[in-house]
């Protein structure tokens, strides 16, 4: 009995345009839905419109609802409180500032990166300092290397 009652009011519903297809932006983006259902949305339209509100909220751009003709403008929060991914949303715009900040950071990091002087290695010599040949660098006329861990500087080389 309760499937004939479940069977007849599907067969009564008349489809009508998904919800998700009422949203759009001022600029014209929508979530691009064309499907007719007989429930608040088509499958997997719910997550379609959540998509799209997170998108315009991280954007910060207005979302325009219009329904049998009568727009409403508000941001995207406000539209998702009608609904219960709302929390979603909510989460989602917020995760999405904090993204676009942290790569502000790291590119304006880079920047100060590439205009900051680099130190430069000094150049490695090879040199002669008594019978024995050393690797090291030039620190003004004297020639710095190491013997044993511990740094030695002489003037009497040869550069071989």
């Amino acid at each position: 009995m309760a499937a004939n009652t479940t069977a007849a009011k599907t067969a009564q519903a008349e489809p009508v345009a998904c919800t998700c297809s009422q949203f759009a932006t001022a600029d014209g983006r929508t979530t691009g839905c064309a499907a007719e259902t007989k429930r608040q949305f088509a499958p997997g339209h719910d997550a379609k419109l959540k998509s799209f509100l997170i998108k315009a909220g991280a954007d910060g751009t207005e979302v325009i609802r219009t329904v049998d003709g009568i727009a409403s403008s508000a941001d995207a929060s406000t539209h998702a409180a009608k609904f219960a991914f709302a929390h979603m949303v909510a989460a989602g715009v917020k995760r999405a500032e904090t993204k676009a900040a942290e790569k502000a950071e790291r590119a304006a990091a880079r920047a100060a990166r590439k205009v900051a002087p680099k130190a430069k290695a000094p150049a490695k010599v090879t040199a002669k300092v008594g019978r024995a040949t050393f690797t090291g660098h030039m620190d003004g006329d004297h020639f710095v290397y190491e013997v044993k861990g511990k740094e030695r500087r002489t003037l009497k080389f040869q550069t071989v």
